[in-house]
């Protein structure tokens, strides 16, 4: 497949405002694509030549290309940006002039040039990053141009996200979203958009998806669970005991163990991994080093590899005696000195990829883990969570300082509940994490299986909401100065496939925060509203941008929303009094509150 005919194909569906008929198009064009297409393009489509889960970054600015392109063309590039809106466009504008005919480039062909991007690193990378992309453009006709850097430059934004693709599989399979389950639940086990792109494009796709299993060193999707208004309502979904474990305010952590005697990680079928062996500097993602016998990773709740981050979490993981293992867990801040929890700022200050010896030494952390999915080979995730909590406690009886196993009480009651609870909040904790005997650990879903309390049970509103910022106003006074005075909100609207934007957030944002925003919101404005995004005419912002960044928002209360036209949207809700708890939460877009968990919330107030 030509480089020129996938851009062309971007070109069509960047038109298409319906996520259905975007959904539609991709499909036809999957047809088109053999194994390894089908892999590049599910990546690339996402803005990305990897997973999620691996470091794979261009780390590549769009003020390198502008000043690059200036000096080559003797033209303001940066002025021209500002003045056109994208880079895309900006490129494809100018470059007419350089470059007319296609390149005859082929997509394995630019995933290698995307590929010299990622690997080339160090001193003076940025001059040779810059060789290597103003060597491709000078091959590329406008239109590849476009989208070629965007894609550098992390711009692409075509509005999708892996959930979005699991909808084409099933499209492209069976003509209609009728094997969504079987895609969420393969997606959920191994979370490789690729790998899955590759099964789906395979010959008896069916067998194989059904048949996924997991697969160490590729993380599986986080379990969710769900909320509820009062202790009372616990029991009436539980006829008999429960385990009670304590809710952390930390950093979701899966931890992955592996020994090169107990695990076969062969990555043949995954073309990002062939990539990543070429390049002799690079050490391979799962390859052992050689003082070791085994390997750790460590995966967060949006896919992130962060095993670089918390290094005594990686030593403790090496010193427990199993051989393999998947553990899930919570990294929370904590003071040996006092045996007490850290705050939530402070655990979330380790998340930095430089001076992590000196973090390490002035925020000790602990992976507090409560589930394991995999044992010595064996998946566990179709036992039953009473199973997989008696086991991790067999396996894990003792753990080295850095890990420790999370309490895990059986609750036959009411009272005895509100006994753990209190007893976790008085320690610091955000509440607890109820969870029945029966059922297995299901990635990525939530039901009521397993249910959170958080001390915020009393108040009117039962719990927090993560919202995505879509937009921000300026604002008036002290705040003009710092770049912005509030932030436009939404909610996942799954049932219309769309974020619905509900309120107008600007207390709670400190000046610091404040700065941090605008800095990050700027890179990311758009020209006009994005796509799949629903609003009320009299809450649009001054400006648009991408939605990408997560917020945690309390607020008094839910109410209706009774602005013209608000009933299709967010279900006629809104949130009184909003403010930000946190900026930057460690969720994907598609991990925020829904319309009907926002829904359930509104109800079991009014219910009470």
């Amino acid at each position: 497949m030509k480089f020129l005919e996938l851009v062309q194909f971007f070109e069509k569906i960047e038109g298409i405002s319906s996520r259905n008929d975007m959904a539609l198009e991709m499909s036809k064009f999957l047809k088109s694509c053999n194994k390894q297409e089908a892999q590049i393009l599910s990546y690339l489509m996402l803005g990305r030549v990897a997973p999620l889960f691996v470091n794979a970054e261009f780390n590549y600015s769009e003020k390198s290309l502008t000043n690059l392109l200036s000096e080559y063309t003797g033209k303001d590039i940066a002025k021209s940006r500002k003045e056109i809106g994208d880079i895309g466009d900006t490129v494809q504008k100018i470059w007419g002039e350089y470059s007319k005919k296609p390149s005859g480039q082929g997509i394995l062909e630019i995933y290698q040039i995307l590929w010299d991007i990622v690997n080339t690193k160090g001193e003076g990378s940025v001059q040779k990053k810059n060789k290597i992309v103003l060597e491709c453009l000078k091959k590329l006709s406008p239109l590849e141009s476009k989208y070629f850097v965007r894609i550098i430059c992390g711009e692409l934004r075509l509005g999708l996200n892996a959930k979005s693709l699991l909808d084409v599989f099933s499209i492209y399979l069976v003509g209609d979203k009728g094997m969504k389950d079987i895609l969420e639940h393969a997606y959920g086990v191994c979370a490789d958009i690729g790998y899955i792109a590759g099964i789906v494009v395979g010959d008896s796709p069916r067998t194989d998806l059904s048949e996924i299993s997991i697969r160490l060193g590729t993380p599986i999707l986080s379990r969710l669970v769900e909320r509820v208004g009062s202790f009372d309502e616990v029991f009436d979904r539980f006829k008999g005991s429960v385990i009670v474990q304590p809710k952390f305010d930390g950093l979701r952590c899966q931890i992955h163990k592996w020994s090169k005697s107990t695990a076969n990680l062969s990555r043949e079928d995954t073309v990002w991994f062939g990539y990543m062996g070429e390049k002799k500097e690079l050490v391979s993602l799962f390859e052992s080093e050689s003082k070791y016998e085994s390997e750790v990773r460590l995966f967060t709740r949006n896919l992130e590899d962060v095993t670089e981050m918390f290094p005594e979490i990686v030593e403790a993981a090496r010193n427990i005696s199993v051989d393999s293992f998947i553990l899930d867990s919570e990294i929370v801040g904590w003071d040996y000195r006092k045996n007490t929890f850290l705050t939530y700022q402070e655990t979330m200050q380790r998340r930095r990829k430089y001076s992590v010896g000196q973090k390490r030494e002035s925020i000790p952390v602990k992976a507090f883990v409560f589930d394991i999915l995999s044992c010595e080979g064996e998946s566990l995730i179709l036992k039953d969570t009473k199973e997989r909590v008696e086991l991790l406690e067999k396996k894990l009886a003792s753990t080295p300082e850095g890990i420790e196993l999370a309490d895990s009480k059986v609750s036959n009651g009411k009272e005895e509940l509100i006994k753990y609870f209190k007893k976790y909040v008085n320690e610091g904790l955000e509440g607890v994490i109820v969870k029945q005997f029966e059922g297995g650990y299901k990635p990525g879903r939530r039901n009521f299986e397993w249910i959170k309390i958080k001390k915020s049970i009393d108040k009117e509103l039962v719990d927090t909401v993560d919202m995505v910022i879509v937009g921000y106003y300026f604002g008036s006074g002290r705040r003009t100065d710092l770049g912005l005075g509030a932030i436009f909100c939404g909610i996942l609207n799954e049932q219309e496939d769309r974020v619905d934007a509900i309120c107008k957030v600007g207390t709670g944002i400190d000046d610091k925060t404040l700065l941090r925003m605008s800095k990050d919101l700027e890179k990311i404005k758009l020209k006009s509203a994005p796509k799949n995004v629903g609003y009320v005419e009299n809450l649009k912002p001054d400006v648009w941008v991408e939605p990408k960044y997560v917020v945690t928002i309390d607020a008094d209360e839910i109410t209706k929303n009774i602005s013209k036209g608000s009933k299709e949207i967010g279900g006629g809700l809104s949130l009184r009094f909003p403010r930000l708890i946190e900026y930057g939460r460690d969720k994907l877009l598609e991990d925020i509150t829904t319309v009907e968990e926002l829904k359930g919330m509104y109800s079991l107030r009014k219910s009470m």
